[in-house]
């Protein structure tokens, strides 16, 4: 069983990982990870065939800095709000320090016009660690079942 404390920090962690991108504070969200953690997108084919494809791929801290950096200079297209929604978490700890965590997420997607619609739809699955109470990501991976994406994949899922 894992200590509330623990459970709390990665519960907590995931929140703040959808409501910092929700509200453009992309700062925030690159504290959400360890500086030598990973973020990949792929889709549910890619993922269930072990094939290295992504549709979305930052190896490092560095390239996701690079990507905010991206978003806030020179992507001023598709104008949109975000809104995340994830499900409760399964978390199994791993026994060196850092837990495996499922859950299921939704991501909708308002335009300049006030209209939403289901942008991303799939599974997070992340490695994280827990230390002094707070918990970062070591890996994420979102794995889309809704690959098919209608814009750009512009904002962080």
């Amino acid at each position: 069983m894992i200590a509330f404390d623990t459970w709390q920090a990665i519960v907590t962690l995931l929140a703040k990982a959808g409501n910092t991108v929700d509200a453009g504070r992309l700062d925030d969200w690159l504290d959400c990870f360890a500086e030598h953690a990973t973020y990949h997108v792929l889709s549910r084919e890619n993922y269930e065939r072990k094939l290295p494809l992504t549709l979305f791929q930052c190896d490092n801290k560095n390239m996701m800095r690079d990507r905010v950096l991206s978003l806030r200079e020179a992507n001023v297209v598709n104008i949109h709000r975000d809104q995340h929604v994830t499900g409760l978490p399964e978390i199994t700890d791993r026994g060196d320090g850092s837990f495996d965590v499922t859950s299921a997420y939704a991501v909708y997607q308002t335009d300049q016009g006030g209209f939403s619609r289901l942008f991303s739809a799939g599974v997070y699955y992340d490695n994280v660690s827990v230390a002094d109470g707070r918990a970062a990501f070591n890996a994420r991976r979102a794995v889309v079942d809704t690959f098919a994406i209608q814009n750009m994949l512009s904002t962080p899922i």
